[in-house]
């Protein structure tokens, strides 16, 4: 990319930075992007380096997309030029300038893959999520009433829904995917307090009970679905003692 290019997509600024200089800092807000016309950038996050660009790199998007702080941190390496472009240009760059922006993809293409292996390489394989994926036929059951177990469900797809049912009558079905179940005896360290059978064919994702804490960081969808489950208790919890 001609830093000619750069000029005309309409930068704010562009400016020099010294070696060791920092471009954006982790925690700050910002609506701005940066494009690196000359030299080398580090980017950290958490204080642990996670990649270093180089010219015709793009940094800093969060910034226009998610605007909120800065996710990582920006050193010069070596002494460099960089670009600094305001949010509200992003559109115009999209319509109006295709070789910018198909730079732009490349270099998060080429970032993501880097991140990618050094996430792998860093992040312990204790801290992160294992599920697996079942099928089950008509007339299987997923859990049943009774039974210990910390697992946590997730339906992906059913032909007919899932049956709950408590000593032998069904008192619910679980039709839609994306449901979970089976999340409270997790909590709660107790057996389970209801059976749950497929009708028909059904497709179930399983995840470990005993790492709650790392599956509810991976799934934040579930925490709400806790939280609601448990402020739904709470209120029939609540009638039952006013109606005592």
């Amino acid at each position: 990319m001609q830093e000619k290019e750069i000029a005309d997509a309409s930068a704010n600024q562009v400016k020099e930075y010294a070696p060791g200089a920092i471009v954006a800092s982790e925690g700050e807000r910002k609506e701005v992007f940066y494009v690196i016309l000359q030299g080398e950038v580090e980017i950290f996050q958490n204080k642990k380096s996670i990649r270093v660009l180089q010219e015709g790199d793009v940094f800093g998007l969060e910034n226009v997309y998610v605007s909120k702080c800065c996710s990582t941190t920006a050193k010069a390496l070596n002494r460099s030029r960089i670009a600094s472009y305001h949010r509200d240009v992003m559109e115009q760059i999209l319509h109006t300038k295709p070789q910018v922006t198909a730079q732009m993809i490349n270099s998060l293409l080429a970032q993501l893959e880097q991140t990618t292996q050094v996430a792998q390489e860093h992040i312990p394989s204790g801290g992160m999520v294992d599920f697996r994926e079942r099928i089950y036929q008509e007339g299987e059951v997923i859990i049943e009433e009774g039974s210990p177990g910390k697992e946590i469900y997730l339906l992906v797809g059913s032909e007919s829904g899932l049956s709950i049912s408590i000593a032998g009558k069904e008192v619910g079905k679980i039709t839609r995917p994306g449901e979970y179940f089976g999340e409270m005896s997790s909590l709660l360290n107790q057996e389970r307090t209801a059976t749950v059978t497929s009708l028909g064919r059904s497709v179930v994702q399983v995840f470990p009970g005993e790492n709650l804490e790392a599956t509810l960081f991976a799934n934040p969808q579930l925490s709400k679905k806790i939280i609601d489950t448990l402020a739904v208790r709470l209120a029939k919890a609540s009638k039952r003692i006013t109606e005592l």
